[in-house]
């Protein structure tokens, strides 16, 4: 994906509000649901319903975050899927698209098939209902959020054909001297579950090991010191995913780039290198070319260190001598004649994405 999310801006729709009020509002998947603002009826699938006007549920737009929120209950079961409290927990069980969600209020922290992720914002009670921001729909079920000010409508678009999600699980620590703020991708979906965990677990203890290490040199250190690592999905297939991450860390007054990434074939459960995908012998003097440099000027380190993006190609970085990243993008179109057979899918356009 990258998933887009919008903000809901209720100035620019001429709505300053903080209780419940009509919405227009579409949402698509294998079902659709449909209201407009001031309207009291509805469709679901083309079936015409009476919005009940005394209904204390009613979607609205958070006077502080200017976000769309959605009471999870209505939009969930008009979506044919299952919300059920947890009263010993204090949680809200969702069953949808094949996934079991448990969040709670007031709290970032969520669980999905039973790994721990982070939602963008936290679901919230509001007269006794639980309510979620659009952006809960983006993330968690790979729905685009569309919002068109002169209709006073927001379109939440949700693929039929479901592909592999890509989750965020968020460590952070903040001390007097040491910091750090890292993201870890969590990848739901695939169709081997045993491969699924697998791979959770080898990213996940490769960053943790960073992290540790991080903390445990700073140990030693009186200075400051500091660790950020986010990441993007800037292709997501049921076929490939690339994951690319960027950072800082400081320490003993220094700074540091971080740049790397991951791509993984889902259809070897395998993590590929640029040799994996090129059937020419000679693709790193082609590539090189494609670039726009010398062969002799694409380091070996080159062949793990690429993604592919959706709107841009081939992506290859590099750190240089003077600890600088340089990156070239080579597009979809020059890469066709060069690509094994296997890998043509990743000329196929609009493949969807993740932001995060």
């Amino acid at each position: 994906m990258t998933v887009k999310k919008l903000t809901v801006i209720a100035v620019a729709a001429g709505l300053m509000i903080s209780a419940s009020v009509y919405v227009g509002i579409k949402l698509k998947a294998n079902d659709e649901v449909e209201f407009a603002i001031g309207q009291e009826e509805y469709t679901v699938n083309g079936t015409t319903k009476t919005f009940d006007e005394t209904a204390e549920t009613l979607p609205m737009i958070d006077e502080k975050s200017q976000k769309l929120l959605l009471p999870l209950r209505w939009v969930m079961e008009e979506l044919k899927g299952n919300v059920e409290w947890d009263k010993n927990e204090n949680t809200a069980i969702i069953q949808y698209q094949g996934k079991t969600i448990g969040i709670q209020a007031d709290t970032k922290k969520a669980d999905v098939n039973g790994y721990s992720i982070t939602l963008a914002d936290a679901p919230v009670f509001y007269e006794g209902s639980i309510y979620v921001t659009e952006d809960f729909m983006a993330d968690i079920f790979d729905t685009t959020i569309i919002w068109d000010g002169n209709q006073k409508q927001i379109t939440l678009r949700t693929e039929a054909v479901q592909r592999p999600m890509v989750y965020a699980n968020i460590m952070q620590y903040a001390g007097q001297e040491k910091s750090y703020y890292v993201m870890i991708p969590v990848m739901i979906g695939l169709n081997d579950a045993n491969y699924e965990r697998n791979l959770n677990r080898i990213v996940s203890t490769d960053i943790t090991e960073e992290v540790l290490s991080f903390m445990e040199s700073a140990e030693t250190q009186l200075t400051l010191g500091e660790l950020k690592i986010e990441y993007t999905v800037p292709y997501r297939s049921k076929e490939m995913i690339s994951i690319a991450f960027s950072g800082r860390e400081i320490q003993e007054g220094e700074s540091h780039e971080i740049k790397r990434s991951i791509n993984i074939d889902l259809q070897t459960q395998k993590f590929v290198t640029l040799q994996d995908l090129f059937r020419k012998k000679d693709y790193m003097q082609r590539l090189a070319k494609e670039c726009g440099i010398d062969k002799k000027q694409l380091p070996q380190e080159a062949e793990e260190q690429f993604y592919f993006d959706k709107n841009r190609g081939l992506v290859v970085f590099w750190e240089n001598e003077q600890g600088q990243y340089e990156e070239y993008t080579v597009s979809f179109a020059k890469l066709k004649n060069i690509l094994k057979n296997n890998y043509q899918f990743l000329l196929v356009e609009n493949q969807p994405q993740q932001q995060i």
